[in-house]
């Protein structure tokens, strides 16, 4: 049948750009061209763009949403270690655990300072040793300051075990020349113990040949003046000759 004048047809009219597709037996229709009442994606006016996700599966998890709760949750962590940090400042927690670590020495939670002998010396045993006998040596040295009274001591001894001397003036020389030289030497080994001592290094031995080289570079001045003292060196030479 043929198309009449009066617009019937057997076959149905058709939208232009309309395309029969006999392999599926039904019509493909192409795109309309845009027009003014949409936009240049076809999209009509008036109708909101689907969300991202929108038409996604059951089961689907938007990964922006989830970057975000992370975020979101690292931030509230940090903020809350900062609140315990500015509430208690002077609380020492191990990082490991997360729980305070307990101090050297606590008691009821108090914490007590340290002694002195187990924060110097090798052993708190060291470090007393040591202090004793750097004590001594600091009365040693005062004692040697007097130099008048060490001068008449020395005086007395060599006179009742030897002979009167001729210049007994001169011994104040030679003590004053000691007592110069145990000051030096004092301040020398008390300089070398507490550097031992904080370096928590064996000490108790330094006090110990300071002391013996004090008494050696000590007598040396009283014997330089008593060999040349001519009643003396008299006494000395009959004593050698044996008489």
């Amino acid at each position: 049948m043929s198309g009449g004048t009066d617009g019937w047809s057997a076959v149905p009219a058709r939208e232009p750009g309309q395309v029969v597709d006999p392999s599926l037996g039904q019509e493909a229709r192409r795109t309309p061209a845009p027009s003014a009442d949409g936009d240049a994606h076809g999209r009509v006016h008036g109708r909101p763009a689907p969300q991202y996700g929108e038409y996604a599966p059951d089961g689907w998890v938007n990964p922006v949403l989830v970057e975000q709760e992370r975020l979101e949750h690292e931030e509230r962590s940090r903020a809350a270690g900062e609140r315990e940090t500015r509430d208690h400042p002077a609380r020492d927690r191990d990082p490991r655990a997360g729980a305070q670590r307990p101090g050297p020495a606590t008691d009821g939670g108090t914490a007590r300072p340290t002694p002195l002998a187990g924060r110097f010396g090798r052993t708190p045993l060291d470090f007393v040793l040591t202090v004793g006998l750097l004590v001594i040596g600091l009365w040693s040295v005062v004692e040697s300051l007097a130099v008048g009274t060490t001068a008449s001591t020395i005086r007395t001894l060599v006179e009742r075990q030897y002979t009167e001397l001729s210049d007994p003036a001169a011994l104040s020389t030679a003590v004053l020349v000691r007592a110069v030289v145990l000051v030096v030497v004092f301040v020398l080994v008390a300089w070398w113990s507490i550097r031992r001592l904080r370096a928590r290094r064996w000490t108790f031995w330094v006090p110990l040949v300071g002391g013996v080289v004090a008494s050696v570079l000590g007598i040396v001045p009283v014997m330089v003046v008593l060999f040349q003292d001519p009643a003396f060196t008299a006494y000395v030479q009959r004593m050698a000759a044996g008489g």
